[in-house]
């Protein structure tokens, strides 16, 4: 994006990170509490007309259009904020935290490429 206020289709990447641990001690079921919790917090976190979006296994999409930079960065830390709230899992309490990388859809541009970038920067 060009131009110190350019606005534009932002792509939000969130990759929970330890997650597999969270399967592993506290069970699939477990796991899927947190799925549906954090993906609650994600929508809970975008505004209307965003779309959140579980992109596989451990990883979420947001799509927020009309963004400019600290927009964006601004929100992707929110988000990340709300996904570090505490969660029960049966008697224990538990943060999940999430890698967050923020692209810009662009014309010309692939969508699987604007993930990519995205994605990349969540590692």
């Amino acid at each position: 994006m060009s131009g110190v206020h350019a606005r534009g289709l932002a792509v939000v990447f969130l990759a929970l990170r330890d997650f597999k641990a969270i399967n592993s001690h506290f069970g699939h079921d477990a796991g899927d509490t947190v799925l549906i919790e954090v993906a609650h917090r994600l929508r809970q976190a975008a505004r209307d007309g965003d779309t959140v979006a579980r992109y596989g296994g451990d990883e979420f999409v947001v799509l927020a259009d009309n963004y400019g930079s600290a927009d964006a960065h601004n929100a992707a830390l929110w988000m990340q904020s709300r996904i570090h709230l505490p969660l029960l899992l049966g008697d224990q309490t538990v943060r999940m935290h999430a890698g967050v990388g923020i692209a810009w859809a662009q014309c010309g541009t692939a969508p699987a490429d604007t993930l990519r970038a995205a994605r990349g920067f969540a590692s």
